[in-house]
């Protein structure tokens, strides 16, 4: 009896796990689990605590508190490491060890450092999300230091995630390999 009993938690457990990935597959890695709904089905913010409504007005769903930004749910991306260790970062050049901390300053406005640390994005599709971070109110990121950040965020991919890299199309490989030369060479000169 025991034996069927742990056999069953385990296939439980294995369709909960199953339908977890994909629930969160289908919903391009929303993880609602743990934006926790309140009191009349609201959400409350991790930050400021205002209890935001689950869908906005024209009906999608609200990912952003609607008092302070901050992001009010959570991407699988967040559940990775938070920040570049000690060793590694010791390997990036001047400038860019400079720039993580203007990213890490920046970006963590509104959502964890583990989204963008562990999110895997191409350059032409890091270019665009952080053009429209930019845009979010409170970001305070002007478009200057959108540019460090986004040539940031590709040097780190090329740096620190070389299977993204490899896999990557030969177009999106010549910009970000344009972008690392760009900064090395800063550097020397």
């Amino acid at each position: 009896m025991k034996a069927l009993t742990k056999t069953l938690q385990l296939v439980a457990l294995t369709l909960m796990v199953a339908l977890g990935a994909f629930y969160a597959a289908n919903t391009t890695g929303l993880l609602y689990a743990q934006a926790k709904q309140q009191e009349g089905g609201k959400i409350k913010c991790p930050r400021c605590g205002f209890m935001n409504p689950p869908k906005n007005p024209d009906g999608t769903v609200n990912t952003d508190c609607d008092k302070c930004g901050y992001s009010i749910v959570a991407f699988a991306a967040d559940k990775g490491p938070s920040k570049i260790d000690a060793k590694t970062l010791a390997t990036y050049s001047p400038q860019m060890r400079a720039t993580y901390n203007l990213f890490r300053n920046k970006c963590s406005k509104c959502h964890t450092l583990a989204r963008p640390l562990n999110t895997d994005l191409v350059p032409t599709k890091w270019e665009e999300y952080v053009k429209r971070m930019m845009k979010k109110p409170g970001s305070g990121i002007k478009p200057n230091e959108a540019k460090q950040i986004w040539e940031f965020l590709v040097y780190d991919t090329v740096k620190r995630k070389k299977s993204l890299f490899d896999k990557m199309p030969d177009k999106e490989k010549k910009i970000a390999l344009k972008v690392v030369e760009r900064v090395e060479n800063q550097q020397v000169n």
